[in-house]
């Protein structure tokens, strides 16, 4: 009996791969351009491409196609799950621990594939796909934004495939997701200042499109308040997009942004930021103006790097800490419940710690 079409050509195609016709990184014609090649049809070339792509010699990308990775058939591990996990970014303040419980966890279980979009949410989109056209099982995404949905999110969604979103809360969207209780934590950062007699603070944050800042800022807000305080817009600072992934803003456009803020406030004794590098741009502001934190004025954030411990002169910002261990553990868990249990949407909210350092004092 003779062999399938599709097998002649899969192998034909595989033959010319382990031999170097077709290198690493080359791609492959198009279906279209194979199905003349070998008078079949594309159904018939899919088949041997999909064939190929199962044996790990190719992967689909979007715009490029089929592309040679490998000239040796992968190993597949039995019974062994591939994740995909996309983050915006990672840094030793925030994601490093995300990204390193991610990988510790069940690791003789399970497989990740981690790609970084950089803020981008066309390339969000992309790597999406890829990782979809690579096979993985299920999805931890850090998205870019959380006013604009990738469409390929939306199609996961629809298709009830296993995704859990971190760091954001998709409130409008039936998928699960695990973030820090950034509302009630920046309440509490508030009126942390609020007990060390700071009547009036400044708010700086970026102008990021994401829910985790849109809470830091409703959490200050409420606040006021609760606690009867009033506060202007002319106390807020909501254009520091040298911190966004993918920005273009140049660092000392955004310090200058910070005096000229400082110096039509005089009034302004504390500054709360909602992340740890702007609260390092508010100290580069008040170290210009030749003025010093905590004595001139205070500065408290969200997020802060390790500090080593034979660092004896090391500054540390009184600032919101999040369970970025737990994060990685629940998105994990989630994951494994939705493929378990594909009809399971749940949105947690954890805990934090508001740790004291050396950038507030009372008035």
């Amino acid at each position: 009996m003779s062999k399938p079409l599709y097998q002649t050509i899969y192998e034909d195609l595989k033959y010319q791969i382990e031999t170097g016709t077709v290198a690493i990184n080359d791609t492959l014609p198009t279906e279209k351009e194979l199905s003349t090649t070998y008078s079949v049809s594309t159904i018939t070339v899919k088949k041997a491409l999909d064939l190929l792509k199962e044996d790990g010699y190719i992967v689909r990308k979007p715009r490029k196609g089929s592309v040679v990775v490998t000239n040796k058939k992968a190993d597949i591990v039995p019974n062994k799950l591939i994740f995909g996990l996309i983050i915006t970014n990672f840094t030793d303040f925030f994601g490093a621990q995300i990204l390193r419980t991610v990988l510790e966890t069940n690791a003789e279980e399970i497989n990740f594939i981690v790609k970084i979009s950089y803020g981008d949410p066309d390339r969000e989109n992309e790597l999406i796909q890829e990782l979809i056209e690579m096979g993985i099982q299920g999805l931890i995404l850090l998205p870019t934004s959380s006013e604009y949905t990738s469409p390929k999110i939306l199609e996961l969604i629809s298709k009830n495939f296993p995704i859990v979103v971190i760091d954001r809360l998709m409130a409008n969207l039936p998928i699960c997701s695990v973030q820090t209780d950034s509302f009630a934590a920046a309440k509490e950062l508030t009126n942390y200042l609020f007990a060390k007699h700071h009547d009036k603070i400044g708010l700086i944050t970026s102008d990021s499109s994401v829910s985790t800042i849109d809470e830091r800022v409703n959490g200050f807000l409420s606040a006021h308040v609760d606690a009867n305080r009033a506060v202007s817009q002319k106390q807020i600072l909501s254009r520091i997009d040298s911190v966004v992934p993918s920005s273009s803003r140049k660092i000392e456009d955004d310090v200058a942004l910070i005096v000229a803020f400082l110096q039509k406030n005089p009034e302004i004794t504390a500054l709360f930021t909602t992340e740890y590098n702007i609260a390092l741009l508010a100290k580069s502001a008040i170290e210009q103006l030749g003025r010093q934190v905590p004595h001139d004025f205070s500065v408290v954030c969200f997020d802060h790097p390790t500090v080593n411990i034979f660092d004896l002169n090391a500054f540390i910002f009184t600032h919101i800490e999040q369970d970025q261990t737990a994060i990685g553990k629940h998105a994990i868990d989630l994951l494994l419940t939705k493929i378990a249990h594909p009809d399971t949407i749940e949105k947690i909210n954890l805990g934090y710690r508001l740790i004291e350092g050396d950038s507030v004092i009372s008035r």
